[in-house]
């Protein structure tokens, strides 16, 4: 069923304000998250955060959202582990590897700091080598796979890359790289800040080992609530870097000897108390998308990002260097015209983009509650700022 995007709207009021063009950095915050979230406070002000029934209801909000971040990723419930962010995800599943000397981690060029990040430091700490491998902003999905795939030895214990592509927009052919850092025992660790809420995802059928996501991206749930998925065969060969009650099978699960018996599934790698009103506001958010139906928002997006890269391919001026085959990002040039500088005069006008940095990009974002008139005003506003400039 298409969706009623008038209702959609709003359902997510910044949408209405401004051309809400950045769900790459912030989606709009759901109405039914923020109702959630102000319920849950609430509720903690009036009736306190102990008493009858109150953890109960905790853990079934809890046990409910693994759930539906596990339809999203096309995974089982056991399999997803609660988080704040994709980065959380990330330091996890590269914290969680036993490196032996001479092993190697193979990252790319275009990483997010989050991802790339634990890289550089585990690296460091444990004495693994990174190999980053250089990639243009320009290449295409299969291009930037070669090259990843070319990097790949004997010697690679851990690929960590995105499943789209932070600066360019490319989403990357995960099941070939997967395929072959699997033949030389190695693991692959997914940064699916991008592609979470913008792409169809299916976890097992991309053979990834972990698939790191955040809520508040295109997902539009609250700062601070992620998810990240452990391959079912994975759980128990990953180390758990910081550790806690959630951490045991049971709380009683350790003597006075050192022993400790970890849990079984992906909670393990929960560690302790989270902010309870945002798991509730990211549950809420999950039902809305879900009652919107993802096949119909994943098809809106990618119909809303070609018009959005054809409109500005056609402006003088203006170098378009996503790819045809795109996720839910537009990057860009503005010749002669500086990237920050060009995002805040856009903002400026209503126009709500940003830049990247190493490549200088301009780079917009098209979700599911975009449309049309969104797209144009942002080619409105690019040309207003080639005329000043």
């Amino acid at each position: 069923m298409p969706i009623d995007i008038a209702t959609v709207r709003r359902e997510a009021p910044a949408t209405q304000a401004n051309a809400y063009l950045n769900a790459g950095t912030n989606g709009p915050l759901s109405r039914y998250a923020a109702e959630a979230i102000a319920a849950a406070n609430q509720n903690q002000l009036a009736d306190g955060r102990i008493g009858p029934g109150i953890y109960e209801k905790s853990l079934a909000i809890s046990t409910e959202l693994r759930s539906a971040f596990a339809r999203l990723l096309g995974a089982d419930d056991d399999e997803i582990a609660l988080t704040h962010h994709t980065t959380d995800g990330m330091n996890i599943a590269v914290w969680g590897q036993k490196y032996r000397e001479m092993d190697e981690i193979v990252t790319t060029s275009l990483e997010h700091p989050g991802g790339l990040v634990p890289v550089l430091v585990a690296a460091k700490r444990f004495g693994a080598t990174v190999r980053v491998v250089p990639v243009e902003v320009s290449d295409d999905g299969p291009t930037t796979a070669a090259k990843v795939l070319a990097a790949i030895t004997a010697r690679t214990r851990l690929v960590a890359v995105s499943h789209v592509s932070w600066k360019s927009g490319v989403v990357l052919p995960l099941h070939e790289i997967a395929e072959r850092v699997h033949a030389v025992g190695g693991l692959l660790a997914v940064d699916g800040a991008q592609s979470a809420g913008a792409i169809a995802i299916d976890a097992r059928a991309l053979d990834v080992d972990y698939y790191a996501c955040p809520g508040q991206k295109w997902l539009c749930g609250p700062d601070g609530v992620g998810a990240l998925y452990v391959r079912r065969e994975r759980i128990a060969d990953t180390q758990q870097t910081f550790a806690g009650g959630r951490a045991l099978r049971d709380g009683n699960a350790w003597d006075n000897s050192g022993n400790y018996l970890p849990g079984t599934t992906a909670q393990r790698f929960e560690v302790a108390t989270v902010y309870k009103p945002a798991l509730a506001g990211m549950l809420a958010s999950l039902r809305w998308l879900e009652r919107l139906g993802y096949a119909a928002i994943y098809e809106r997006i990618q119909a809303l990002t070609a018009h959005c890269r054809e409109t500005l391919s056609a402006i003088p001026g203006v170098t378009v260097y996503t790819p045809a085959a795109q996720a839910g990002l537009t990057s860009f040039n503005i010749d002669g015209v500086d990237p920050v500088q060009a995002s805040a005069r856009l903002g400026e006008m209503g126009v709500l983009i940003r830049s990247v940095s190493n490549p200088d990009l301009l780079r917009a974002s098209t979700s599911f509650y975009n449309d049309e008139s969104d797209v144009e005003k942002l080619r409105r506003g690019i040309e207003e700022v080639i005329r000043e400039w």
